[in-house]
């Protein structure tokens, strides 16, 4: 008889974890950048990084912020995970690169605009109308 019941409790208890995992709601959506400024802002550290939207912000930023970096992390912020195995629909693969910092502005300039397909954003991709510059 305890048996049985043991074996009972253990089944509810694993039939309502299960639907609790699937129950799960998503209730914050920041981009990469938005969660490293909040995170700055109470005192963690975080890497030394600038989010930018258009060519002009990437030469400002470089000459201002990255004045002496040779390479940069040029990383697409879209609400979507798997962004460095990811394909922009025109071709060009991954949305996280490492380049020289003479290279940012033309792969700027293929980036900004584009759709950026992953595994999470299924088919139809997301647009990358913001990236962020990281040393």
């Amino acid at each position: 008889m305890v048996r049985g019941l043991v074996n009972k409790l253990v089944s509810r208890s694993l039939n309502v974890a299960g639907k609790w995992q699937q129950q799960q709601l998503r209730r914050l959506n920041i981009h990469e950048y938005q969660g490293a400024e909040l995170m700055s802002k109470y005192g963690i550290n975080v890497p030394k990084g600038v989010a930018v939207g258009s060519i002009e912000e990437v030469r400002k930023t470089i000459q201002d912020v990255f004045p002496k970096e040779n390479e940069l992390v040029v990383k697409s912020q879209i609400l979507a995970g798997g962004r460095g195995l990811g394909t922009f629909k025109s071709g060009l693969k991954g949305g996280v690169h490492i380049v020289k910092t003479d290279q940012v502005e033309e792969l700027a300039g293929k980036m900004l605009g584009q759709i950026l397909v992953t595994k999470q954003t299924g088919p139809q991709g997301k647009v990358v109308s913001k990236f962020r510059l990281n040393v």
